[in-house]
């Protein structure tokens, strides 16, 4: 009885991979690549506070503004007032 058990298990566990396996190459196969994305002009510029046209920053332009992030502590403010 047990080995039926693993027998069937076995079959089991080979039927899922076959299946994960013919998916996969379903989804290789019938996958479309991704379209060329252009920018139009107009998508190049934004209105700033002043309602002008100006353009948008680019990835590699350095940086205008610093940020300094302070994370605190966990019960930070639990332990900073306790006396005992």
């Amino acid at each position: 009885m047990a080995t039926l058990l693993l027998q069937l298990l076995g079959l089991g566990v080979a039927l899922a991979a076959a299946a994960l396996i013919l998916v996969s190459i379903v989804a290789f196969i019938t996958a479309t690549k991704m379209p060329p994305c252009y920018q139009h002009e107009e998508e190049k510029f934004f209105l700033n506070a002043k309602g002008q046209k100006e353009a948008l920053p680019s990835i590699w332009d350095s940086p205008t503004k610093q940020l300094s992030v302070v994370v605190p502590s966990y019960n930070e403010e639990k332990r900073a007032c306790d006396d005992g």
